[in-house]
């Protein structure tokens, strides 16, 4: 016979599953926080991650009930309710997630939030007996059962009222859609408005800085952009200014202002060697840096082709792309920098 005075052997198994637990649901949490902040994309892989880290937590806590049943002391209606209720409050958890998500209510997160702590505590309470005595099993179970059945039938039933056929619900919604689209439709056009506007007040004597953002290739202004800066009076000066003002990315078509070459040199050699130290891997965005540089080279033709020197901020740009480089694509324009680096 076994020795009834021996103490238990330490719970390994349920704490370790505790733990585990643990860090599911403060990672579970973090993203359920994320569903309403950031961007779609963000937005979208907050949802994502919350999927998969809650269908591992809810089976970690399975896991815990199982142990709780062999090895604790759970009431056998319990035990059966159980079975029940773990799937069912994991879909009830989602969707309310789903539904907080699509902004159907601040307090639906409470959901998913307070579930697996619930249930949680509940399976520790059957696993370790001594807790017993000051919490009873008839009290503990039907407090504890009651608040996972509200919790699971709340958003279950809000689901079914959602996907429900609804005549009168779905015109409301049409019509707030349809007020939106109309409403979006009328900011668009007064932004467009607006921006013609602003474009027109555009001549001579501008400053260059005021065409930047119609420059780039692509944007609607751009053309009529291009040779309204080839007009402005002080557009060399302008130029020198903005590319003291570490500017040299909204300055990519430089070679298409009409602007002697000589008079931006000095500059643009110091601008470009700003440029070229941020690409170190001290910074997140060094890769993004490095491509921007392709940007740059009809500049660095135009200039080094009429005798502007540029060899020192192109040979350090040259090593630096090399030493991060991860592409084909990166090792050819380190491979184009050093050689217009070396133009005679």
């Amino acid at each position: 016979m076994a020795d009834q005075t021996a103490s238990p052997s330490f719970p390994w198994g349920t704490t370790t599953l505790l733990v585990i637990a643990a860090f599911l649901y403060m990672a579970f949490l973090v993203n359920l926080f994320g569903l309403r902040g950031g961007d779609a994309m963000g937005r979208g892989l907050a949802m994502g991650f919350a999927a998969i880290i809650g269908l591992v937590l809810w089976l970690v806590l399975a896991s815990l009930y199982a142990v709780a049943i062999f090895k604790g002391q759970m009431p056998p209606y319990a035990a059966a309710a159980a079975i029940v209720l773990l799937p069912l409050s994991a879909i009830a958890a989602a969707s309310a997630t789903g539904l907080y998500s699509d902004r159907h209510g601040d307090w639906l997160i409470a959901i998913p939030a307070i579930l697996p702590l619930v249930l949680g505590l509940y399976a520790v309470w059957a696993r370790f007996t001594d807790l017993h005595v000051a919490l009873t099993p008839t009290a503990t179970t039907v407090a504890t059962g009651c608040a996972i059945a509200l919790l699971t039938a709340v958003p279950l039933v809000l689901t079914f009222r959602e996907f429900a056929p609804d005549p009168a619900r779905d015109a409301a919604r049409a019509a707030e859609h349809k007020k939106w689209e109309e409403d979006e439709k009328k900011r668009v056009a007064e932004a467009d408005a607006a921006d013609a506007a602003r474009f027109a007040k555009l001549g001579p004597d501008s400053h260059l800085g005021d065409y930047l953002e119609d420059l780039p290739l692509g944007a609607i202004h751009h053309r009529q952009a291009l040779a309204g800066a080839r007009l402005v009076k002080t557009r060399t000066a302008d130029a020198v200014q903005l590319l003291g003002q570490d500017r040299i990315g909204d300055l990519s078509q430089l070679w298409a202002l009409d602007i002697e070459p000589s008079a931006v040199c000095a500059a643009y050699r110091e601008a470009l060697q700003a440029e070229a130290a941020k690409i170190t891997k001290t910074r997140s965005d060094y890769i993004s840096v490095a491509i921007d540089l392709e940007w740059q080279l009809p500049n660095i033709e135009w200039l080094t082709g009429k005798g502007c020197d540029l060899s020192g901020p192109l040979g350090d740009a040259a090593n630096r792309v090399r030493s991060v480089s991860d592409s084909e694509r990166m090792t050819e324009l380190a491979d184009r920098l050093t050689a217009l680096g070396r133009r005679p």
